[in-house]
C-alpha cells in the first residue's frame, strides 16, 4: 500500500515520548547513527522477498540488536532448499511466526523447515481484512490493528514467542512483510529501545525491498490490459506509507495514552518481560 515515491521521502512522522506530535519539526527528532544501511539488513533468498535481519540497529542507550535473532519477511511459500539451509543453518531460525489469516495460509502455505516450530496466529479477522484499498482506508485498517482483540492477541503471542525462543531466531511474516509484519517489527524495535525515527525509516524501507516485486507485478498487469485505475490500485496495495504506521500510533495514543501503556495494558507484555527481551536480544 503506497503513494508516489516522492511521498515516501518527505512524509516523516514526528514522535516524542511515545506520543504522536504532527507539529514537531524533523530537525527536533534525534536519529542515531546506524551501524549499517537498510540495504545491509536484507537477507537475500531465492524464493522469498522483503526478508530482513533486525540485527545491528542501535538503541538509544548505545547498545545494538543482536544479529541472526530477529527476522522479518514476506510469505515463505516458495522457499528453496538453499533458502531453508540459509535460514536454519546460518540464521538458526527456530520459530516461523505466520501473521496471516488461515485462508491465506491455506492458499499459499509456508514451506516447512526441519526443526522449526510453525505458529499461525492471525492479526486480522475476516471482517477486518476485507475492505476497499485506498490511503484513507489503509490508515483506518492500521487503527484496527490497535483496536481489535484478535490483533492484540496475535502481537501478544509474538512477544511470547520472542521470550521463549531459547536462543534460536524468530522469523515473523505476513503476505508481503510490510503491514502486519511492519507493525510487529516497529513494536519490537520500540521495546528494544530503538528511536522512533529509525523505526519509521525501517518500516518505510519495505518500499525499497518490494520495488522489484511490485514493478514485475505492474508490468504483468499492463501486458494483460489493466486500466490506469487498476494500476493505481496495485501501486497503493504494493507498498507502505509512513502515515499508515502513524495512524496506528495515533490510535495507541487515543486508546492507551502512550506506547508504553499499550504494551502493558493492550498487549499484556509486562515491564519485566520487556526488560527480559532487552536482555535476550541486545548486546
Amino acid at each position: 500500500m503506497k503513494n508516489s515515491p516522492s511521498e515516501y521521502v518527505s512524509s516523516r512522522s514526528s514522535f516524542q515520548a511515545g506520543v504522536v506530535s504532527a507539529e514537531t519539526p524533523d530537525s527536533a527528532i534525534k536519529t542515531l547513527t546506524p551501524a549499517k544501511t537498510e540495504a545491509e539488513h536484507e537477507i537475500k533468498l531465492e524464493g522469498a522477498f522483503n526478508v530482513r535481519d533486525l540485527g545491528g540497529f542501535i538503541t538509544k542507550d548505545g547498545r545494538q540488536i543482536k544479529a541472526h535473532r530477529l527476522l522479518r519477511s514476506a510469505r515463505l511459500n516458495h522457499l528453496t532448499a538453499n533458502d531453508i539451509t540459509q535460514l536454519t543453518k546460518i540464521y538458526h531460525v527456530g520459530i516461523d511466526f505466520d501473521l496471516r489469516r488461515p485462508q491465506e495460509v491455506a492458499a499459499q502455505p509456508d514451506v516447512r523447515m526441519p526443526g522449526v516450530t510453525y505458529i499461525n496466529d492471525s492479526v486480522d479477522t475476516d471482517e477486518s481484512f476485507h475492505y476497499v484499498i485506498n490511503d484513507h482506508n489503509n490508515r483506518q485498517h492500521y487503527r484496527s490493528y490497535i483496536r481489535n482483540t484478535r490483533a492484540r492477541e496475535a502481537y501478544h503471542d509474538l512477544f511470547l514467542a520472542l521470550l521463549n525462543a531459547n536462543g534460536q531466531a524468530v522469523l515473523w511474516h505476513c503476505a508481503s512483510g510490510k503491514d502486519r509484519t511492519g507493525l510487529g517489527g516497529a513494536l519490537i524495535m520500540y521495546v528494544l529501545g530503538v528511536d522512533l525515527s529509525t523505526i519509521f525509516d525501517d518500516y518505510a524501507a519495505s518500499n525499497d525491498f518490494l520495488r522489484a516485486h511490485n514493478e514485475a507485478r505492474l508490468a504483468e498487469m499492463r501486458s494483460e490490459g489493466a486500466t490506469p485505475a487498476e494500476l493505481a490500485h496495485a501501486r497503493i496495495d504494493g507498498g507502505v506509507d509512513r502515515s499508515y504506521l502513524k495512524a496506528a500510533f495515533n490510535e495507541i495514543h487515543k486508546e492507551f495514552g502512550t506506547i508504553d501503556n499499550y504494551l502493558v495494558h493492550g498487549l499484556h507484555v509486562s515491564k519485566r518481560q520487556q526488560r527480559k527481551l532487552r536482555k535476550i536480544y541486545l548486546e
